[in-house]
């Protein structure tokens, strides 16, 4: 069931962050849970193929007659944002361009479809006020809730039963916490109901109101999360996406959705996440940033629910690790630490703390602290030769020299800094006596990413277990040498 949504995030985040230090990040978490989960989500795949989705009813009249004022409703200086204009602009989002996005033969235009969102929003930068953008914005939001909230069932006053949607004005409720709808009493006046095929209906006909048996497509719900996180303020200039202003609103409508993790499901989440990811790289306040981190660390620290998939679970918890080194809290590099230290923890987690660190602002390090870097370091990087070794033992072969050499850089980045950032490793933090240690480290690291340089995939198999062994073998000795340097416990 997952197959779809994972193919179409992996394809967002890679184009959103190539540019940007986690891309390392999620190449590595990428392609291992997209290849390890092969079989699981070929077998969900072929039960999902026998099984109707709900889709709304396109309506391919609203192209024909309206594509052409949508464009000066959106663009022309001259056409008015008004009341008339604006329902004509949500009739087409509804029924026509937005309806696409829930047919199963259209999943893999999914991201194309963000794009032509995108595009669409950016028009609005050609009118003289923001009422355009905020109208587009408004309208988006509602919509793309609505498909994360899912299909219900309505029973009329007749005893008749329909499958609906319903459209809120906004995601969130006056405490500004997530308000999902699934019952009559969880309604507003202000929300609007509309059956799959487009048509309204009245509030008052409805006798009750469950949540359906029949819902969208995973990859569809997901889709919209992410068009939520996408939306500005500010529309960027001409092919500089930096210049953008993320929507404020959708910040917060994420920070709703990431408050109620057990309201959502797995794909929601992931993509909720996503989107926050981006808002992270943003100026934001202190109180926000403090709420976030709140929510981030819950799902870290959440226990296994065996109603989760293992697979979303971790693809969840790495990338609020990612969030919560971007937001460059004080303390942080505490828990990315205890996390990178944890043998119990899986490498990819861990790993994702090592990526973490290098987004942080380091200083004033206790030499404790150092040493616990170092042999966490190294404990890790042990593991992580460990894991390959392992690799090559299964039945098909899954060792990847490319991963290993881009985790073990990764761990030499901490040390060394990156870019601009050079400056903030910890090698360039640390007092020379105190950094020894490290120093040690980073000159195993090298002499070991030397001895498997010349590996690939196909190598013969004997001497990949080679030079994985030596590796080992030389990482051990540093991690002895560095518990003979600890003080004897009394």
């Amino acid at each position: 069931m997952l197959a779809y949504a994972f193919e179409n995030l992996s394809a967002t985040l890679i184009s959103r962050f190539r540019n940007h230090r986690s891309y390392a990040l999620l190449c590595g978490l990428l392609v291992p849970l997209i290849v390890s989960d092969t079989a699981q989500v070929l077998s969900a795949e072929t039960a999902s193929a026998r099984k109707s989705w709900a889709t709304l009813n396109v309506d391919k009249a609203q192209q024909s007659k309206h594509e052409r004022i949508v464009r000066k409703i959106l663009r022309d200086p001259k056409e008015p944002v008004n009341e008339q204009n604006v329902q004509l602009l949500e009739d087409y989002l509804r029924k026509y361009f937005f309806a696409r996005m829930t047919a199963r033969e259209n999943l893999s235009a999914l991201p194309q479809y963000r794009q032509e969102t995108s595009e669409r929003c950016g028009w609005t930068a050609s009118k003289d006020t923001a009422d355009a953008g905020e109208e587009m914005n408004r309208i988006i939001s509602s919509l793309m809730h609505a498909l994360c909230n899912g299909v219900l069932e309505a029973t009329g006053g007749n005893g008749e039963k329909q499958n609906v949607i319903v459209v809120q004005r906004s995601v969130r409720d006056s405490d500004n916490k997530l308000r999902l709808v699934r019952s009559l009493v969880d309604l507003k006046t202000d929300d609007r109901i509309f059956s799959l095929a487009g048509d309204a209906v009245e509030q008052s006909a409805i006798t009750e109101l469950v949540p359906s048996g029949k819902d969208f497509h995973p990859a569809v719900k997901l889709n919209a999360v992410l068009i939520l996180g996408d939306l500005n303020d500010k529309q960027p200039k001409r092919n500089r996406p930096e210049t953008a202003e993320p929507r404020l609103n959708s910040q917060m409508d994420l920070i709703a959705y990431l408050e109620s993790p057990d309201q959502l499901s797995d794909v929601l989440l992931v993509g909720a996440l996503t989107g926050m990811q981006r808002h992270a790289r943003e100026s934001l306040d202190s109180q926000t940033k403090k709420r976030i981190a709140k929510v981030l660390l819950g799902i870290v620290n959440a226990p296994v629910d065996s109603t989760r998939d293992p697979s979303a679970r971790l693809w969840s918890r790495r990338q609020a690790v990612d969030i919560l080194g971007q937001l460059d809290l004080p303390k942080t590099e505490k828990f990315l630490l205890k996390i990178i230290e944890d043998a119990n923890e899986s490498v990819s987690l861990r790993m994702a703390a090592v990526e973490a660190v290098q987004n942080l602002t380091l200083a004033n390090l206790s030499p404790i602290s150092i040493d616990r870097f170092a042999q966490g370091l190294t404990q890790l990087a042990v593991s992580v030769c460990e894991e390959e070794l392992a690799a090559t033992r299964t039945p098909r072969s899954s060792f990847s020299p490319d991963r290993l050499r881009m985790r073990l850089l990764a761990m030499q980045n901490v040390l060394l800094g990156t870019g601009e950032e050079a400056s903030n490793g910890l090698l360039a933090i640390v007092p020379e006596e105190e950094g020894k240690s490290l120093d040690q480290l980073l000159n195993t690291l090298k002499e070991v990413d030397a001895k498997i340089q010349t590996l690939t995939a196909t190598s013969d198999r004997e001497q990949v277990v080679s030079k994985l062994q030596k590796s080992i073998g030389d990482l051990q000795a540093l991690v002895a040498a560095d518990a003979e340097k600890q003080p004897a416990a009394p």
